[in-house]
């Protein structure tokens, strides 16, 4: 009864008139953990929503509508809510709190919060490692493994379907163009030159790149995670991802640094050569879908230890690139974990972004 519950309660985020909504075909996935889908509610698009069973026998829910509204709640098949009823609600993601919210029972065994529309509680949220939830004088705790990717895709699910559905001719201008007077500020960028939203959209396309290779047990890195890493590199990358033997990352490379795709592989290569005390081996793919696209890897021998590090280098419409990496240990004969992400990440990157 659980686990029906646990698919059942995504059609129920918009409360009781979502009764209409109904999943759009081929639009189910399951990134880190999570269960997302998208939904219509009559022939309009509705909203995306991801949901997770957690042991406890409660899931947890994220709902983000046509208009961007954000909504999280929970169910149990064991609860018994009278319909419309309304719970206080108290949230800490990681010790910081409370945000308090009120929650409403939809059905006798979910309740619905709406979020407060704030970029950084989306973050803190995402990044988050664990969430604590007071309501009725109990505590509940929730492991927060996999929002960075799974929130990320949920976002990326509704500015799709609204994208489409805003395309036709029934459908309004959005409030936000309506209202907008002044042109909007210019964004702030971080000491690599890319903006906030860039690196929300790189965090998208490594989700959909992951999750369409079928990359097993990825997971997109926190802030803090990354930190404790102690790696500048690392620190100075736009994403950081991590499955069983293999580091990824992905760098945007602003239009700015005016370079072509050759001569950030060429520098590349040179500072990994530097940086190995050991041997070094280098070399170049070609890439079989895009000729724009330039593949390099090197290797270090470092002792008893090896290396291989893998570089694709994808040039974008506005002059900027990606240049995606990944780094594992090789074992004997030389072949490492890295080598089998190298050849997903050829399929992903050409199916995901068309190049």
């Amino acid at each position: 009864m659980i686990r029906t519950l646990a698919v059942a309660v995504l059609s129920l985020l918009l409360g009781a008139q979502a009764a209409w909504a109904d999943l759009i075909p081929g639009s189910k996935n399951n990134i880190a953990g999570w269960d997302i889908g998208a939904y219509t509610r009559g022939d309009r698009f509705s909203h995306c929503a991801m949901s997770t069973l957690y042991r406890s026998g409660i899931t947890m829910v994220f709902s983000v509508s046509g208009d961007y509204t954000w909504r999280v709640g929970w169910a149990h098949d064991s609860w018994q809510f009278s319909r419309g009823q309304s719970v206080p609600v108290d949230i800490f993601v990681d010790n910081i709190g409370p945000i308090t919210l009120r929650a409403n029972a939809v059905t006798d065994k979910l309740a619905l919060a709406e979020l407060p529309p704030r970029a950084a509680l989306f973050d803190l949220i995402r990044r988050g490692n664990r969430m604590t939830v007071r309501a009725g004088g109990s505590n509940y705790a929730f492991n927060l493994d996999g929002t960075y990717a799974a929130l990320t895709e949920t976002l990326a699910c509704a500015e799709r379907y609204e994208a489409v559905a805003s395309s036709s001719p029934r459908s309004p201008i959005p409030r936000q163009q309506q209202q907008q007077t002044t042109p909007p500020p210019q964004p702030e960028r971080n000491a690599r030159g890319s903006t906030a939203e860039e690196r929300l959209e790189a965090t998208k396309i490594v989700a959909n790149i992951l999750s369409h290779g079928e990359l097993s047990n990825f997971r997109i890195l926190t802030a803090r995670e990354i930190a404790e890493m102690k790696s500048s590199y690392l620190s100075s990358s736009d994403v950081v991802w991590r499955a069983e033997g293999v580091i990824g990352t992905l760098r945007i490379i602003a239009s700015s640094v005016n370079a072509t795709a050759r001569q950030i592989a060429a520098a590349v290569v040179s500072d990994d050569t530097k940086n190995c005390k050991g041997q070094t081996i280098s070399g170049s793919t070609k890439d079989e879908k895009n000729p724009e696209v330039v593949r390099v890897f090197t290797g270090c021998q470092d002792g008893s230890d090896a290396y291989q590090f893998y570089y694709t280098i994808v040039p974008l419409d506005d002059g900027a690139f990606y240049l995606f990496a990944t780094a594992s240990k090789a074992a004997a004969g030389g072949k490492s974990e890295g080598a089998k992400v190298e050849a997903m990440l050829r399929d992903a990157v050409f199916d995901v972004m068309g190049r």
